[in-house]
């Protein structure tokens, strides 16, 4: 299929040429047949393949032109997307982080009470982590709202990967989901804010596992590499193989309150707020899906310290 897109598209930027040297092939040929003005043919080819090329050329540049306009449309509309959700994100986030502290508060008391019952201490203490954990995800999402900057520190992603597959193991180990990585060696750092980023990794696993019932694999390849102008980035792709996503879904799924889950509960920010912070860090974020054979997500993040 992409063997196929692929040709299809070298036709359509190189079309008027070929056309250009068909016609001149079977023009030479005729021509030669019923006449030996050598000299005329070659300026009459010339001609052709020269107005060819310079048309092509000019469709070309204006198809881009076309491309890079529309391209500059759906940004401005998905930031005036996502400056909506800051109004209507930071209203919600300061109305749940109040009765957060509250409970935070009465687990502390709770746990004062019940030190000699192991089993309710026990409760408490993963109530207390569960509040902790969401009042960590409405401060993240206070800060993007507010596009605060970021806490950044120079880091090795590894770590941060494999802390962030620790908060999840339990949903991989209960869906029976294997895991693949392969770390290239020698990853250069990056300067990021490792919360941050962990919240990225965590609604990018949180959606694989989603898109698994029961079974299934993700793969996580972290490797260096450079863009057309020899900019360095560490890309992070993590691929699973659950049940894809529609082309006509595809491209909307960074838009906010958009969910392709079917399930209750999914508010349609997760993919975001991860392009959010994916920006703040002058990353790039793209993915890839296919329905039955799976989604894979591509992060680049600029290598050593950009400016």
């Amino acid at each position: 299929m992409k063997r196929k897109n692929l040709i299809r598209q070298q036709i359509e930027r190189n079309g008027l040429i070929l056309i250009a040297l068909a016609m001149v092939l079977i023009y030479w040929i005729l021509d030669s047949l019923v006449s030996d003005q050598v000299m005329t043919r070659v300026l009459i080819v010339s001609f052709v393949v020269i107005y060819g090329v310079f048309t092509q050329t000019l469709i070309n540049s204006r198809k881009t032109a076309l491309e890079e306009k529309e391209r500059t449309q759906k940004q401005l509309i998905q930031a005036e997307k996502l400056a909506a959700l800051g109004i209507v994100a930071a209203g919600i986030a300061h109305e749940v982080k109040n009765p957060l502290a509250i409970i935070i508060q009465g687990v502390e008391y709770l746990k004062s009470t019940v030190e000699s019952d192991k089993t309710l201490l026990d409760v408490t203490e993963r109530i207390k982590r569960s509040a902790l954990r969401a009042d960590n995800i409405i401060k993240g999402l206070l800060s993007f709202t507010r596009q605060t900057p970021i806490q950044a520190e120079d880091v090795e992603i590894t770590p941060i990967i494999e802390e962030t597959l620790s908060f999840v193991e339990y949903q991989i180990k209960s869906k029976h989901i294997k895991v693949v990585k392969h770390y290239a060696q020698d990853l250069p750092n990056v300067t990021v804010d490792g919360n941050q980023i962990k919240q990225v990794f965590v609604n990018l696993l949180l959606n694989s596992l989603d898109s698994m019932k029961d079974g299934g694999t993700i793969t996580i390849h972290a490797e260096e590499i450079r863009d057309e102008r020899d900019q360095g980035y560490l890309q992070v792709s993590i691929a699973d193989t659950g049940c894809g996503i529609s082309e006509g879904k595809l491209e909307k799924v960074f838009d906010p309150f958009y969910t392709t889950k079917d399930t209750p509960g999914n508010a349609g920010l997760g993919l975001s707020v991860t392009k959010g912070i994916i920006d703040k860090h002058h990353g790039k974020i793209r993915i890839e899906s296919e329905v039955d054979r799976g989604t894979r997500v591509i992060i680049g993040l600029p290598a050593g310290n950009p400016q």
